[in-house]
Parts: C-alpha cells; sequence; structure tokens
C-alpha cells in the first residue's frame, strides 16, 4: 500500500529548509486534465478524441555500468504552454524518492542498475498523481527491445500460375500500432509479405497476404489470411490501427476479398461476405485479381475476429476506367485515419476510416464511420463526379487541419481534398512521389506541403496546404527518385529539403542552398538530445553533417530499393521517437530507443492529431515519416496545448 506522504527532491514549492517537499497524493487524474487557471471553473472537453496511453517508462542499462537511462511519456492533457513551472515528475527508485524533474521527462540515473525497479509520477502544483507500473531495465544492457515473431510457413503457387509450382517465403514487412487490448500500451500489427510480391504493374501470382497481431513482449495475439483474392504488394494492403469507436480498444481496418480468415480462423460471413463461395479464386492468367467482390472489414483488436464487412469503396467498376487496362492503377490503395467532417455528427473530433483509390489518374477517396457496431459510409469524393482532382496524387497521403477548424483534410499530393469530401484546391504539377506535410516555415500560417515530382515538369514543389498557392518552385527536372522534407539542420531558420536531384540542401522558407546534399533521401527521426530531425536510411540513423549514431548489422529494411524501416513513431518514452527494424532471418523485431537525455520536454507527439494519423497512413504507399502540426527545431517555441480529449480510465467500455 502506498504511503500518504512521499518526500521528493529538488521541488521548489513548499521546501523545508533542506530543500525537500513533503507530497500527499490525489486520486488518479481524470480526463479533464489539469486544473483550470480560473478558480473554481473546471476545464473544458477537448476536441480530438486521442488514445489513453500509460505512462511508456522506459529504463535502460548502460553497457559501460555507468547507470540508467529514463524516459517517459507527458500526456496532452497534461501539458502546459503557459504555466510550465506547475509541471514535474517524481521518481521512485525500488519504492523510494530519488529526484524531481521539472525540465525533461528524461533522467539519468548514475546509481541505477539492471535489478532495479523504477516508477514515474504526475506531479502538477507540487501535488503527485498516481504512480506508474513499475518497470526494469532492458535486458542485456541493450537499448532495445527484441520481440520475436512466429515466422508463417513457406507455401507454394497453383500449377495454374504463371509460374507454377514457385516455392515462397515471408518476411516481416510494414507494421502499424494501436492498444488493442485497453491497457494503454501499444500493440503492433505486422504485415508479411510473401518473397514473390509483385508490384502493379508485374504480372505473376503471389502467396497470401498476412497480417498479425503481436504484443511488445513478442506474444502473438491472432494472425488474419487475407487469402488468395488479395494480391501481395506494396500497394495493394494498405490497413489501418486505431480505436475508431471511442471504446478503449483498437481495431484493425482493411481491404479483404472473399476466402479471408479472420484472427480466430473463420472465413468472412457478414454483410455481403455472407453468400461467399470460399472457394473461389479470381486471379486471372497473368495473377491479377481485377474481377469478384472486394470487401471493407473491420476486424476486433483483442481476437482479430470480423466484426463487420461491407462492399469496397471506391468501387473497381471498370479497369480501363482507372487509366489503363491490365491492372495497375485500379489497385493503388492508400487509407489513414482522419479527423474529417462527420454529416450526422458534424466536426466531432471522432475519428473516421478514409480509404482512396487511383491517384496516376482517376482519383477517388471514401470515409467510413465505425460508430455502434455497424460501418457507414460518409462521403465520397471521386475526380469522376469532379469532387476530386485528376491525376494530382501522390504514392502516399497526409492529413492535417489546414484551416483550423477542427476538421482534418486530405492532403493527396498536389492537391486537398476537404473534410466533407469536396475538392479544396490543387496546384496542378501532377503526380508525386511521397510527400511531407508540416509546418516547414515557422511564424507562417498554416502548414506546408513539400512534392518530389517524378516526371516533372518540376523537381519539387512547396505549396500552402489550406490554399496550393506555391511558395518554393524546383527547378523543370525529370527522374526525381526521392525526396525529404524537415528541420535537420541549425544553420538555417526553419526547415530544409531536398531531393536526390536538387544538389544541396534548400531553405524550405526560401528555397535557397543553405548546405550540402546529405547523404541520404529517405527516413527521419528525431534521435539525439537536441531538436533538428536526423536522417534514417536502411538500418542506420546518421546525424546531418556528423557520424552515425546508431546501426543494426543484423537488421535488414523493407520494401527493396525503397529501404524503409518497419516503423517509425513516437511509441515509448518521451516525445522523441522509436524505431522498428527486423532481424535478417525476420526471427524478431527489433525496437530500438535513443538514450541522450534531453532538455527539450514536450508531450507524447502520439498527442498530436497532426501525427497520430500520419503514423496511421506510415505503412501505406511508399511509406513516409510522420510529422506534427507544430515546428520541432532550431529556435522553436513552445508548441500550443492540443485541443484533446482522453478517456478517463483505460479498459474497453462504450464511448462516452
Amino acid at each position: 500500500m502506498r504511503r500518504l506522504a512521499i518526500i521528493l527532491l529538488g521541488l521548489c514549492l513548499g521546501c523545508d529548509s533542506r530543500g525537500l517537499v513533503v507530497i500527499t497524493p490525489l486520486a488518479p487524474a481524470v480526463d479533464t486534465g489539469l486544473p483550470s487557471d480560473d478558480a473554481g471553473v473546471p476545464p473544458t472537453r477537448g476536441h480530438y478524441h486521442m488514445e489513453r496511453l500509460d505512462r511508456g517508462l522506459v529504463a535502460v542499462s548502460m553497457p559501460d555500468g555507468s547507470g540508467v537511462y529514463l524516459s517517459w511519456r507527458m500526456f496532452g492533457d497534461e501539458y502546459d504552454d503557459k504555466h510550465p513551472e506547475r509541471i514535474a515528475y517524481a521518481i521512485n527508485r525500488d519504492g523510494a524518492p530519488i529526484q524531481t524533474v521539472s525540465d525533461s521527462t528524461n533522467y539519468f540515473d548514475p546509481d541505477g542498475s539492471p535489478d532495479v525497479e523504477y516508477q514515474v509520477a504526475f506531479v502538477i502544483d507540487g501535488e503527485i498523481q498516481d504512480f506508474s507500473p513499475v518497470v526494469t531495465a532492458w535486458p542485456n544492457d541493450q537499448n532495445y527491445l527484441r520481440i520475436p515473431l512466429q515466422v508463417p510457413p513457406q507455401g507454394v503457387t497453383p500449377a495454374t500460375c504463371p509460374i507454377p509450382n514457385e516455392i515462397y517465403t515471408y518476411s516481416a514487412n510494414d507494421a502499424s500500432v494501436g492498444d488493442l487490448d485497453g491497457d494503454g500500451r501499444y500493440e503492433i500489427v505486422l504485415k508479411w509479405d510473401p518473397s514473390n510480391s509483385k508490384d502493379n504493374s508485374q504480372p505473376g501470382c503471389t502467396g497470401n497476404v498476412l497480417l498479425d497481431a503481436y504484443a511488445m513482449d513478442g506474444t502473438q495475439l491472432w494472425r488474419i489470411d487475407l487469402g488468395p483474392n488479395i494480391r501481395a504488394g506494396a500497394h495493394y494492403t494498405q490497413h489501418m490501427v486505431y480505436d475508431f469507436d471511442g471504446d478503449g480498444v483498437s481495431e484493425v481496418v482493411v481491404k479483404t476479398a472473399p476466402g479471408t480468415l479472420d484472427g480466430t480462423g473463420t472465413y468472412l460471413h457478414l454483410g455481403p461476405a455472407g453468400t461467399d463461395d470460399y472457394s473461389a479464386v479470381y486471379r486471372n492468367a497473368s495473377g491479377y485479381i481485377l474481377t469478384g467482390p472486394e470487401y471493407l472489414t473491420v476486424f476486433d483488436g483483442p481476437t482479430g475476429a470480423e466484426l463487420a464487412t461491407v462492399d469496397f469503396q471506391p468501387a473497381r467498376g471498370a479497369v480501363a476506367d482507372w487509366g489503363d487496362t491490365y491492372g495497375n492503377r485500379v489497385d493503388n490503395f492508400l487509407s489513414t485515419a482522419a479527423f474529417v467532417l462527420d454529416q450526422t455528427e458534424g466536426a466531432s473530433g471522432r475519428p473516421s476510416i478514409v480509404m482512396g483509390r487511383g491517384f496516376y489518374a482517376r482519383t477517388a477517396i471514401s470515409a467510413w464511420n465505425w460508430r455502434d457496431s455497424a460501418l457507414t459510409l460518409l462521403w465520397t469524393a471521386d475526380s469522376n463526379a469532379g469532387t476530386a482532382y485528376v491525376g494530382q496524387g501522390a504514392h502516399s497521403w497526409a492529413v492535417a487541419d489546414v484551416d483550423s477548424d477542427g476538421v482534418q483534410e486530405i492532403v493527396t499530393g498536389s492537391s486537398t481534398i476537404n473534410g466533407d469530401g469536396t475538392r479544396r484546391c490543387s496546384t496542378d504539377l501532377g503526380y508525386g512521389l511521397g510527400l511531407h506535410v508540416a509546418d516547414l516555415v515557422p511564424g507562417r500560417p498554416g502548414m506546408e506541403v513539400f512534392v518530389p515530382h517524378l516526371n516533372g515538369p518540376l523537381d519539387y514543389d512547396e505549396h500552402d496546404a489550406d490554399t496550393c498557392a506555391s511558395i518554393v518552385r524546383g527547378p523543370t527536372a525529370s527522374g526525381t527518385a526521392r525526396g525529404v522534407a524537415d528541420d535537420i539542420y541549425d544553420g538555417n531558420d526553419g526547415a530544409e529539403m531536398w531531393t536526390n536531384n536538387s544538389g544541396s540542401l534548400l531553405s524550405a522558407t526560401t528555397g535557397k542552398d543553405v548546405g550540402s546534399l546529405p547523404g541520404s533521401n529517405n527516413f527521419l527521426i528525431w534521435w539525439d538530445a537536441d531538436e533538428a530531425r536526423e536522417l534514417e536510411d536502411q538500418t542506420s540513423i546518421t546525424k546531418y553533417g556528423g557520424g552515425t549514431l546508431l546501426s543494426c548489422s543484423d537488421c535488414a529494411s523493407n520494401n527493396s530499393t525503397k529501404a524503409t524501416p518497419v516503423l517509425t513513431a513516437d511509441l515509448l518514452g518521451d516525445w522523441r521517437e522509436e524505431i522498428i527494424w527486423r532481424e535478417k532471418d525476420n526471427s524478431a523485431l527489433r525496437l530500438y530507443t535513443t538514450t541522450d537525455v534531453t532538455k527539450r520536454r514536450i508531450y507524447t507527439l502520439m498527442h498530436d492529431p497532426q501525427y497520430r494519423m500520419q503514423v496511421s497512413s506510415e505503412q501505406a504507399g511508399f511509406n513516409q515519416p510522420p510529422h506534427p502540426s507544430f515546428h520541432i527545431g532550431h529556435n522553436m517555441t513552445m508548441p500550443p496545448k492540443p485541443d484533446i480529449f482522453l478517456r478517463a480510465t483505460l479498459g474497453r467500455t462504450p464511448a462516452p
């Protein structure tokens, strides 16, 4: 039983002559956040419904025996941008107080060892809240968790395939995260790719696509087999993981077809799937699947069981209507979670499911709600109907509230689609490879969009997410393979941007050269103690202008030449990001965390609605790193308090 009084070190409020303070514990914090600045007036409920997480406390014992690194989450409803001095965190080691931290969400314990137990508690105005669960240091004095995997058995293609009786094996591929059991901790939903997976432009049979759910200790929760009528490849399966109905437990949503087995080993049987012929295979002689039913299915987080199945929208229709006749462009899919406009609930701040099809030519997007055990269509934007733009998409999406009205828009590349499924704006610069949507120019209102263009007319462009007005335009070029934008260099105010064709590092504010071309143009991650973002490529993290900060020789990257990680996101600890790579033999994932103590204190990025929604789509199409709605970097200002609502307690209960 916890003591009624806890002695904390280093807190100025109520200190005695020794610099100590006696604090009486309060009841657990409720979902209303911090006490109001106006005495007697309770704080208002926030707008965006976000996940209730646990403290995410991480302890890493240093290999040299110098001590233990600690890192923990600041929740979005704890953050106070107006009076940060009110906030602190109390640390216990083996049940006894050792420190109160008021300037960070890190602590290095020089007296720590691998076998001691740590807890952290939130302190507001000198009053302590409940302590977190006890943690000990990660095993083997290492800065990664090893998450064992259950590798699927090899398969063999049917005799009717272009390459009959081909043996294929499985590799761990892209992943997303969600709280699948309501305990405040993220689980991993991992896609397994067969070795014969294909790009949409390539004919041939593929093995079945599998989705596994794993706890962070490697416990396998379930396996979904998408069956023979879902082709394997980077553009076919975009799985979303989020708590879409607000009951405290994440669902998994993905495109399915006849022959899909849910996490209990049962064929889909709800809605239109109730009359399926489970043995039917719709693959044509070239290996494409261009006929047969297409579904959208919601699966239960804890069990993987089918909860609802509906006909997929945007529907396939005539294959040629999407830009070719052999089946490439019709099967380019994208997806994201987003806080779009609900036509019955309005700007409710509750999450929706957004699915897209096509971006080279015809482009269509549909938004769905999962509420009260029902999957309902909200709206569809379609370039054929004049509500989306023809050929102004990209191989990835990003969501952002571009006009600060509490509704997120879908930035598709060269265009922005309103949260109600209507056109907003387009640059008319055409198709892009990927995109970055962030506050790239601090002090300028709104979000900026950086798009590299494969076939011109420009190497890249940067434009306003709200109006699509040009900010910086690159030179005429072709053959652009990749491009990146964020603040990686302290020698320039604001963010930087570059492509493999740009020749140098460019200011996102002016477009002028500000440095040499970075050594990679792939992924990004916040890793070390400063606010500049680091470069990630293949299985290494490097500092712009510096050396390698982390490398895993036992790991492998994903998606061929894309060389992307399984996932990067703020999964544990403070606001900086973790990275997940797969081991070369696919026997495990490795989740790495930084061990650099930083004095920058920000609430967990997973409580920023823009960042969290971009994490949900990180694995869709050409993987792109997520960006928050505020600028992190050189000379940054304190972010505003997020306008969010968190459930009062963990666990599955009906949505409030």
